[in-house]
């Protein structure tokens, strides 16, 4: 860390970074999400992360039950994203325990990953795959996240937003990088740079599009660019059934 923040981002940083482990067994098998995603795309289907939060800094804030969402969504996703950070996005440990106690496809903890406690309790709660976040974490720490995360026989979904963030990112080896179309730091999107970014990337790299995206058409106009997954939250909350259309099958050639 060290560079400039927005406020938000700080405090979050602050708290999680004396957020005490959730202390208990791991209950459920690790299940590979880099793995599902890479079944789907071989197999011509759309591989979307379907996540679930019920508010966020940008202005999000919906009602929806954790478990007819997970009802909804498992049978058509890759995987679940499940944010558990408390202060902004209204997540908990407790709402991702109950989703690994309800499914048994791949689960991504997204939150502000900055600590050793987290990737711990990451695990016992039921994660299979946590997030880190280039642009809060210097190479040192991620690195030493990353392979923390690997201890415990989780994968890292290793989020980038700028070209500069990604190319280091595959210099740095991470198989599994997220491009998120949403700036932290401002909180703009443009799933535009998103495809910039993503195009920059090989495509031996498991790549995942996060953030922004709205519409089936968005879906395939990153796929152009190697997209090999998508992760979807606010349009996903707001109308479950929409997993519907963005889940459909791509056309083999």
């Amino acid at each position: 860390m060290g560079r400039a923040l927005p406020e938000w981002l700080e405090k979050v940083i602050r708290y999680n970074m004396s957020r005490p482990p959730m202390k208990m067994s791991r209950f459920r098998a690790v299940h590979s999400l880099r793995s599902r995603i890479e079944e789907f795309y071989n197999a011509g289907k759309t591989a979307v992360i379907a996540e679930y939060k019920t508010r966020s800094p940008s202005g999000l804030h919906v009602e929806r039950d954790l478990m007819d969402y997970i009802r909804t969504v498992e049978l058509h996703a890759v995987g679940l994203s499940v944010l558990t950070e408390e202060l902004y996005f209204g997540g908990s440990y407790s709402n991702l325990v109950r989703a690994a106690s309800a499914t048994s496809i791949p689960i991504l903890i997204k939150d502000i990953i900055v600590s050793h406690s987290q990737i711990e309790t990451a695990y016992n709660v039921g994660a299979d795959a946590v997030l880190l976040i280039a642009s809060i974490l210097s190479d040192r720490e991620l690195d030493k996240l990353y392979e923390e995360a690997r201890g415990y026989g989780l994968e890292a979904l290793v989020e980038v937003h700028t070209v500069e963030e990604a190319r280091n990112v595959v210099e740095m080896g991470y198989p599994m990088i997220g491009v998120n179309s949403r700036n932290l730091l401002t909180l703009e999107v443009s799933v535009v740079h998103a495809y910039k970014v993503l195009e920059t990337i090989p495509n031996r790299f498991t790549k995942v599009a996060e953030s922004g995206i709205k519409s089936r058409s968005d879906i395939e106009y990153l796929r152009r660019v190697g997209a090999k997954a998508f992760l979807v939250g606010t349009e996903l909350m707001k109308n479950p059934l929409k997993i519907f259309d963005l889940a459909s099958p791509f056309q083999l050639h």
